[in-house]
């Protein structure tokens, strides 16, 4: 792991900042063991923000303790459907009332910058990232703070399945040219239409789910078997 904190203050941010960048990204693999020596020693720090830091992970659900260490948690199928539900509650809603609350040209500017990022990222691995940083853009514009806060503990919960389903080229297209269409309703600013395209890509992220979990895991239907 590269070693990029920088002793200020805060150092426990710092660390924590940097672990939830590269855990909601897939640096880590599934079977990853978090520990507080191993990782103070990749970081170059002590001990104590590294404690404080899994401690913080913990407490938003990207974590949770083990026998010796942190892990990623189990999460069954039905629970993963459960936060896709959830989310098709949260997430039109807020683009939609993003464009509503802001002015025009903010959201013509956001639009064709979103487009811009997508730009040759639907054949590449890198579309994961991608995706990730244009999510981050538009929600930044959400002026109810409360209301991203509760987006981003369902998404980050569930970061692992995003990367899972779009690995796969076919769900990777469908997502790319979902958010192409998510970034023009935005730059002409339709709020009914975003909302309606942010719905149809949650949509999506459901079925990609659950082609996974019939394709991978060789499971049908619904059942509490964890993953």
């Amino acid at each position: 792991m590269e070693n990029s904190i920088v002793r200020v203050a805060d150092l426990r941010q710092q660390v924590y900042t940097t672990l939830k960048e590269r855990i909601t990204s897939g640096a880590f693999p599934l079977d990853t063991k978090f520990q507080e020596i191993n990782l103070a020693q990749d970081l170059g720090v002590s001990r104590t923000p590294v404690r404080e830091a899994l401690a913080m992970l913990v407490r938003d659900g990207l974590l949770v303790q083990a026998a010796k260490g942190f892990r990623f948690p189990d999460f069954t199928y039905d629970e993963i459907v459960d936060v896709i539900e959830i989310r098709l509650r949260l997430e039109p809603y807020a683009v939609e009332r993003m464009i509503v609350e802001n002015d025009g040209q903010s959201m013509k500017q956001l639009g064709a910058r979103v487009k811009a990022t997508l730009v040759g990222s639907a054949d590449s691995s890198a579309y994961i990232e991608v995706h990730r940083r244009v999510r981050q853009d538009i929600y930044s514009h959400v002026r109810n703070r409360q209301l991203v806060a509760a987006i981003n503990r369902y998404e980050d919960s569930v970061h692992f399945m995003r990367i899972r389903t779009l690995s796969y080229d076919p769900w990777r297209r469908i997502s790319y040219e979902g958010m192409l269409k998510l970034a023009d309703a935005i730059e002409a600013c339709e709020p009914d239409m975003a909302r309606s395209l942010m719905e149809q890509q949650l949509i999506n992220a459901r079925k990609a789910y659950q082609h996974y979990w019939k394709e991978s895991l060789g499971f049908e239907t619904a059942t509490n078997q964890s993953i």
